[in-house]
């Protein structure tokens, strides 16, 4: 098979879909010796990106008209020139790795639709531009010969709201990359303590993830203030990866001001973390805690697992098919839920160590290896079936 693959994420390569992007593409070479992979995208291949002999990148440029406006390129780009690029390359298929499948392809397309946060949570589509585009490619999931989604929540909730059929949706788990693991180095973790602005002697609580409004980082502040106080600890910080000033809006909702209010701002530090970063800065931490109110996968409490690190997090959505047995989950509208989960983690030693071993054994399960083999078998699928038409 020739298969085609959106490669648009390359712009944006921390995102969820520029890290899936990524990840997959480097497990499809090392897992699969037969087919041929077109990468294309509106821009040149970034800089020092190989594969191997089989992955071939095609620029399809985008008009000078149309780049005078970053959202009408984006869906130029997506409905029509990232398709016509795949029928010119004579793509058997064509994969698009993120929520923005063609209306009209001449080539069989699959799609990966990681979550469908818009379409669940009206705080998300708040503007008609917004709404319109949502609407599309909701509609234009049904003309995808398969869809591919990152856990047993999604699917059903394609299901329920977008009413794509059961039978042509398929479940390929994602993972932490390899570059996930524990690291017990004293003098790289009190590097990354300096660099991060925590105190050398001190213990943290990390969060990592996004400030957006489904996150629900001010019940984590306040819960953070109930412990605090608790656990009679004067050293205790709290990290919260993110820089509340880059956005602002209904849809960032600021935890300062809570903090500010619970006599906590000397405690928590806000800082981005570099991804070069984040194994030392997980494993560093005594606790990772995650009180999303709605995610796709949830990716962030398996690399946390994977760094060996506790985790505590939310009970909604796909969390629990991801963290297993291997987590306390909590209610993420129940602030004493989550500051006893805290307190039992940080004032129990032997619970502690306990968790650090099952979330090792929970990161196991999970490969891109056997992602990748799994969506391996969904191209062959989606193309047997092509064929029969």
């Amino acid at each position: 098979m020739r298969i085609g693959i959106n490669a648009l994420f390359f712009r944006f390569p921390t995102t969820g879909s520029g890290q899936y992007l990524t990840h997959l593409l480097k497990a499809l070479a090392e897992v699969d010796g037969e087919n041929e992979y077109v990468l294309l995208g509106p821009d040149p291949i970034p800089q020092g990106y190989a594969l191997n002999e089989r992955f071939h990148f095609e620029q399809v440029p985008i008009p000078n008209l149309i780049r005078r406006s970053l959202t009408l390129e984006k869906l130029l780009w997506e409905q029509f020139a990232a398709p016509a690029g795949a029928s010119k390359v004579k793509a058997d298929l064509f994969h698009v790795p993120f929520f923005a499948p063609p209306y009209f392809s001449r080539t069989p397309n699959i799609a990966t639709i990681h979550d469908i946060i818009p379409v669940r949570l009206p705080v998300y589509r708040d503007s008609p531009r917004m709404r319109a585009y949502m609407q599309l490619v909701s509609r234009a999931a049904h003309k995808s010969a398969l869809i591919i989604t990152v856990s047993q929540h999604a699917r059903q909730d394609i299901i329920d709201v977008l009413k794509v059929p059961p039978e042509r949706i398929r479940v390929t788990y994602e993972a932490a990359g390899d570059e996930y693991k524990p690291v017990t180095d004293p003098e790289m973790l009190a590097r990354a303590r300096a660099r991060y602005g925590l105190s050398a002697d001190s213990r943290y609580i990390l969060y990592l993830g996004g400030l957006d409004h489904r996150k629900n980082v001010p019940l984590l502040v306040r819960a953070f203030a109930h412990v605090f106080q608790k656990i009679n600890d004067p050293k205790l910080q709290l990290l919260i990866a993110g820089n509340p000033d880059q956005k602002r809006g209904p849809l960032f909702p600021d935890p300062r001001p809570v903090a500010a209010d619970l006599g906590m701002s000397g405690q928590i530090v806000y800082r981005y973390i570099e991804e070069e970063d984040k194994p030392v800065i997980y494993s560093g931490a005594s606790v990772f805690v995650y009180p999303s109110y709605y995610e796709g996968f949830g990716l962030p409490p398996l690399e946390a697992m994977s760094c060996g690190t506790p985790v505590i997090c939310s009970n909604r959505t796909s969390l629990p098919e991801v963290v297993g047995d291997a987590a306390i989950t909590f209610d993420p509208d129940n602030t004493g839920q989550l500051v006893e989960a805290m307190r039992s983690v940080l004032t129990n030693r032997e619970f502690e160590v306990d968790l650090r071993a099952r979330s090792l054994q929970q990161a196991a399960k999970f490969s891109w290896r056997k992602t990748a083999t799994e969506t391996l078998a969904v191209y062959e699928e989606a193309y047997k079936r092509s064929r029969k038409v």
